[in-house]
């Protein structure tokens, strides 16, 4: 699939460089057949050449380096010609169809800026070139604009409006599709973690699993000094914490299909943050906990719990000052609100554009593997995460889960 995209994106590029090439001929062709000449119009005959340069240098340059700037140059330098052709061919009545359809060009070449550059121009230039062409001498000269100015205005106003409603179904085309893209690369990212989580289980956690035995046996004897009982417990506090990512990993190579129940998830949350109080207490953080609606889920208890322990423990981990992890829930819809916010460092734009990737920790010993494992969870239980932050005033994670329907 991954193939298909790439190939189909690199024809979408080929088209578009195709178009604008096109354009580019179209535009000389046009120059060196025009009406004007030289001698009896440099300046207007100046302008186009201008114009035509800097659109074939932008184009030369996008060709090359694929920079999207030189892409809005382009249309840029081409609207403003299109512009002048409507003051400079006065008789030509499709000039005037031409200044109104100039945003269908960065629709096409799927331009934001270009868009909100040219659609804006088009917005206050278009009306008020109709209004002064109506009520100045310029109604002689474009007689098909001022024989029916109103018609004209209502009829410009009317082809922009048209053109941003497309401009906004093409560009939430492009977004879902983009999207779309980047959940399957994160589905693929999931099922290659997984593969390798299963492998590290079996060839990983029967041997760690016998050296912690032996430490502990170790540990137990009395005739140690205090600097080797010091070895044995830092031996163990490592291994421990080897047991920690082996079973992230194995969240992802197993993920709990089983014993699906109906939680009463207020209970549940009340439960784990207790869990949590005295790990929070430690670094002077408290909870408050808001529950506005009396709240059943269906889902594994064990899958809800790593879900909560481990955005709320991320939380506490992220707070330097003390302070309080705020846990809300509500009814919204047929959905579930669960929405836990800190008071910590927060998270930068590209930071939260790469939240819950496979690897991916803030964290000095992070597995990038616990929110990985959340997102599958809530994922595969038709839920979803919505997370907001700010650097240094905090993060809130909303968690989006179906509610229980009671079947009659």
């Amino acid at each position: 699939m991954l193939k298909n995209y790439q190939y189909y994106q690199n024809k979408h590029r080929f088209i578009l460089k195709a178009f604008m090439a096109m354009i580019s001929f179209l535009l000389l062709v046009g120059i060196s057949v025009s009406p004007i000449s030289w001698k009896d119009n440099p300046y207007e005959m100046i302008l186009q050449v201008i114009l035509i340069s800097g659109m074939i240098i932008s184009l030369l340059f996008f060709l090359k380096t694929e920079v999207n700037f030189y892409k809005t140059l382009f249309i840029f330098l081409i609207t403003v010609y299109l512009y002048s052709k409507f003051w400079i061919f006065p008789d030509t009545a499709i000039m005037l169809a031409l200044f109104a359809i100039a945003p269908l060009i960065p629709i096409f070449l799927f331009d934001k800026i270009g868009f909100y550059i040219v659609a804006t121009l088009n917005i206050i230039l278009g009306p008020a070139s109709i209004l002064i062409i109506s009520k100045t001498d310029l109604q002689y000269t474009y007689e098909y604009v001022a024989l029916d100015s109103f018609g004209n205005t209502l009829n410009f106003i009317a082809i922009q409006i048209i053109l941003v409603f497309v401009f906004i179904g093409t560009n939430n085309r492009v977004e879902s599709t983009n999207a779309f893209h980047k959940e399957i690369q994160q589905a693929k990212q999931l099922n290659s973690v997984g593969q390798l989580a299963a492998t590290i289980a079996h060839e990983i956690r029967n041997p760690i699993t016998v050296v912690k035995g032996f430490a502990q046996l170790l540990d137990q004897e009395k005739e140690l000094n205090e600097t080797e009982k010091f070895y044995v417990q830092t031996m163990l506090t490592e291994l421990e914490y080897t047991q920690v990512i082996i079973n992230d990993y194995l969240s992802l190579a197993k993920p709990q299909t089983d014993n699906v129940q109906v939680i009463p998830l207020n209970y549940e949350i009340q439960k784990i943050s207790d869990l949590l109080t005295s790990f929070a207490n430690n670094r002077n953080i408290g909870f408050l906990l808001d529950f506005r609606d009396d709240l059943f889920i269906n889902m594994n208890p064990i899958e809800l719990k790593q879900i909560l322990v481990n955005i709320m423990k991320n939380g506490i981990e992220s707070m330097n000052k003390p302070g309080f992890i705020k846990v809300e829930t509500e009814q919204e819809r047929t959905m579930a609100k669960i929405r836990i916010t800190d008071t910590g460092i927060g998270l930068s734009k590209e930071q939260l554009e790469i939240l819950g990737t496979p690897f991916y920790s803030l964290k000095d010993r992070g597995t990038g593997i616990g929110l990985t494992v959340c997102y599958s969870i809530v994922q595969k239980f038709k839920g979803k995460i919505v997370v907001q932050s700010e650097v240094n005033k905090g993060t809130s994670f909303t968690i989006y889960l179906p509610l229980y329907k009671e079947i009659d």
